[in-house]
């Protein structure tokens, strides 16, 4: 139990970097078009689903632009 509450947060403070690095990437290169938000939600489905969390979390924000 204390193996899985430790990976759940490691990758909670690696999807914050994450999601940080992306967003000042994407201001810089496409004028902040696409951003995502660093909330309870969107961190604990990173959290819990790891990379492809965050793959999920981004593909729904990009897919609401169209």
């Amino acid at each position: 139990m204390k193996d899985f509450i430790l990976n759940f947060f490691l990758r909670v403070v690696f999807g914050v970097i994450a999601i940080y690095t992306c967003n000042t990437l994407f201001t810089a290169c496409f004028g902040g078009i696409l951003h995502l938000g660093i909330n309870a939600l969107n961190l604990l489905t990173i959290g819990s689903l790891g990379v492809s969390g965050f793959g999920l979390v981004f593909a729904i924000s990009a897919f609401s632009l169209l």
